[in-house]
């Protein structure tokens, strides 16, 4: 869809100190073959006190304050995250609305996994397009990859999986980045992908060897034994075909094609998996990507677009005319791309 009133007008970012990967093979958690295939050379790894919900309401602090309005004017607040958000039984985006916004607004949790946030921006905008008295919605994004449900290191043998929390404000009425089009594909069919035929469960049994920690490759491969003769290309070929209706989509209806965007923001994939299932089917190069940041951040759920975007700003890579197109994609499957004009030169704020 197309957008004429809908603007970025600040982002946050905040993410803990990496952990070289070069220690995590001296520790065993990790090989060099597989670093030598995804490129990483750090990931960001949360500390003991360090929780989604805090990182959450970090990042989604430094976007308020980065966009210079006031929380009275924030009509909506919805929460991206695909894991544990602290506790059980607690609403995640309460607290956020309650210690970010001083309460303003309304506030929801959206659970597309990574495509989160980047989904978020369909809803916010639809939310704000609708005539409510409040000309600003904030998004935040937070995930922490912890044992015994995700082990960042062999959970997905393509990336390493980081922590920390993403935010962005969108506003009606201006900011430094015009939201023009935004396009979301899904393709539910392929939810059992990350299924493969495992029982629900009533409650989360860590125990189980066969779920924990989570084996996202494993899970795909009894997939395609089930429903495609084993074939695992079969589901990457459907998956590819609805990353490019997303990227081709969101760029023909902002009027440019995807290779003439100045900067490509997508999940933070390591460096074979990032060209075999994004840049290839995309016919695109790495030279626009943020794969310099993301090689030393990892994998970040939902977070890892407004970051890439909060990077550009901090870097001073973003100038008046500059397109930004980014990718999110989302276990389930689904995917959301927007393109973004830069009408203004950001300046980073200080942590």
């Amino acid at each position: 869809m197309r957008h004429d009133n809908l603007y970025i007008a600040g982002v946050g970012a905040w993410y803990p100190k990496p952990l070289p990967v070069d220690e995590a093979i001296e520790a065993g958690w990790y090989d060099d073959d597989t670093q030598r295939r995804t490129g990483q050379l750090s990931v960001s790894v949360a500390g003991d006190d360090d929780n989604p919900p805090e990182m959450a309401a970090r990042a989604g602090s430094l976007a308020v304050r980065h966009s210079g309005l006031d929380p009275a004017e924030f009509g909506l607040l919805l929460h991206a995250t695909g894991g544990f958000c602290g506790l059980d039984g607690w609403n995640v985006g309460s607290y956020l609305q309650h210690h970010v916004l001083a309460g303003n607004g309304l506030s929801f949790e959206v659970k597309q996994q990574s495509n989160g946030a980047m989904a978020a921006i369909e809803l916010a905008a639809a939310f704000l397009a609708a005539g409510t008295d409040r000309q600003a919605a904030l998004i935040t994004a937070a995930d922490r990859f912890v044992m015994p449900v995700w082990n960042r290191w062999r959970t997905h043998p393509g990336l390493v999986f980081g922590d920390g929390a993403s935010a962005a404000v969108l506003s009606r009425t201006g900011g430094f980045a015009r939201v023009v089009s935004v396009v979301t594909e899904s393709r539910p069919e392929l939810e059992g992908a990350q299924r493969a035929g495992l029982s629900f469960m009533g409650y989360a049994d860590t125990s189980d060897a066969e779920a924990y920690p989570i084996d996202l490759i494993k899970r795909m491969q009894a997939f395609a034994d089930e429903q495609h003769g084993g074939r695992i290309t079969e589901i990457f070929k459907v998956m590819n075909q609805a990353l490019i209706r997303s990227v081709e989509g969101a760029a023909e209806e902002a009027g440019i094609r995807p290779a003439d965007a100045d900067h490509l923001v997508f999940p933070n994939f390591g460096r074979t998996m990032l060209r075999q299932e994004v840049l290839t089917p995309l016919r695109l190069g790495p030279e626009k990507t943020v794969f310099d940041w993301a090689r030393e951040t990892g994998h970040v759920g939902a977070t890892d677009q407004f970051g890439g975007l909060e990077y550009l700003v901090r870097e001073g890579r973003l100038e008046p005319g500059r397109r930004v197109l980014l990718t999110g994609i989302g276990l389930g499957f689904n995917w959301t791309t927007a393109v973004l004009e830069i009408t203004e030169r950001p300046v980073p704020v200080a942590d």
